[in-house]
């Protein structure tokens, strides 16, 4: 993939908007008005990328790096909900429900963040005058549902083993842009966080994660994860 533009903040939207996949038929007049109505961040990891209560009317995509959808409680306990990675995308989709329980937020998880962040009322109105654009949201939209759907399943049907090995071959396609010679990805989450994401805790993580490596199907470590 080429690299994107250094220098002015508005170059980088630019080319960002238009290398995303629901913005790639559009012209650069189309890009440039999208980059009006958007703006566009970069974040570190471990920086807060949006709490639910100050941006309730944000869409978020994803162009580079990846985040972790975090919830809290009103205890101030966190669940791990969701992992994303390139031109995905977060907040308050269309044809989503803004009421959620809890508050909701992402974390930069790399240090090579970047998101451009849309109103949500700027971008229905770009959806509604772009059927090609919509159909390609409505498209994504339906494949995260299928994923949840699965993960659901999983749940009821699997056993924690199975869904270990299951989420670190989903994680290790997540970046797969970042995969190194030997066919590692970086490690940019805890086993807890891990745990949470597959419904069990961390001690058996843990102790999966060394059967596995035993056994030859991973290679785990704080720095990067292989899997055979």
């Amino acid at each position: 993939m080429a690299q994107a533009p250094q220098g002015k903040t508005d170059d980088k939207k630019f080319w960002y908007l238009q290398n995303h996949r629901l913005f790639d038929q559009l012209s650069d007049d189309g890009i440039k008005g999208l980059c009006i109505i958007s703006r566009y961040k970069e974040a570190r990891r471990g920086e807060h990328i949006f709490f639910t209560d100050d941006t309730s009317d944000r869409i978020f995509i994803l162009k580079r790096g990846a985040v972790k959808i975090v919830q809290a409680d009103a205890d101030g306990n966190e669940v791990v909900k969701d992992v994303l990675g390139n031109q995905d995308l977060f907040g308050h989709l269309p044809a989503g429900n803004p009421g959620r329980s809890g508050e909701q937020f992402a974390v930069a998880l790399s240090d090579d963040v970047s998101i451009c962040m849309f109103k949500r009322s700027d971008f229905e109105r770009m959806l509604a005058n772009d059927p090609q654009v919509s159909l390609k949201l409505a498209s994504h939209i339906g494949g995260k549902l299928r994923a949840l759907e699965q993960k659901y399943d999983s749940l009821v049907f699997k056993d924690v083993r199975t869904r270990l090995i299951e989420f670190l071959q989903r994680y290790s396609q997540l970046l797969a842009a970042e995969r190194e010679a030997d066919g590692a990805v970086p490690n940019l989450l805890r086993q807890e966080d891990i745990a949470q994401l597959i419904g069990s805790t961390r001690q058996t993580v843990a102790e999966l994660l060394g059967e596995l490596e035993r056994e030859g199907r991973v290679r785990y470590s704080r720095r990067s994860i292989l899997v055979h």
